[in-house]
């Protein structure tokens, strides 16, 4: 097992064993903060021990721990494909999937968004100018 001394911000990229710590919804839907060791297989299969039940599907957040105050990990999102009692000891056995970050549709340039905000306002004004003339109509129409 990789420990917090050999555990570096780059350690969780690869097949191994890692200590992390685990948070999520369980299945009784109470939050939980929990620490668990991520087994990471060659064939990229995940799999942890919890104490917590989790409901299949659940989405729970893995980040590594280390003793060093300074490496930081940011949180990783893993749906539980899988959730068994675990043989050898209390808890359950969970297979992990990693989620990834929905791609995002490009975005407009800087100067196609000032273009169509310039558009926008040129629309509000003629609408605001035909309103207000609208407005006169109706005033000389209630003084005849």
């Amino acid at each position: 097992m990789k420990d917090a001394n050999t555990a570096g911000p780059d350690s969780f990229n690869a097949p191994g064993d890692y200590r992390i710590e685990v948070s999520g919804w369980g299945a009784d839907n109470g939050f939980f903060v929990e620490r668990a060791n991520l087994v990471w297989k060659a064939g990229g299969e995940k799999q942890i021990c919890l104490l917590h039940e989790l409901p299949e599907g659940a989405l729970i957040f893995a980040r590594s721990i280390s003793s060093d105050s300074s490496n930081l990990s940011a949180p990783v999102a893993f749906r539980a494909r899988t959730v068994i009692p675990a043989e050898s000891r209390d808890g359950y056995q969970v297979d992990l999937v990693q989620m990834h970050p929905r791609k995002q549709a490009p975005q407009k340039t800087k100067e196609s968004s000032t273009r169509q905000i310039a558009s926008n306002n040129r629309e509000a004004k003629r609408s605001c100018e035909t309103n207000e003339s609208g407005m006169e109509l109706e005033h000389e129409e209630i003084l005849r």
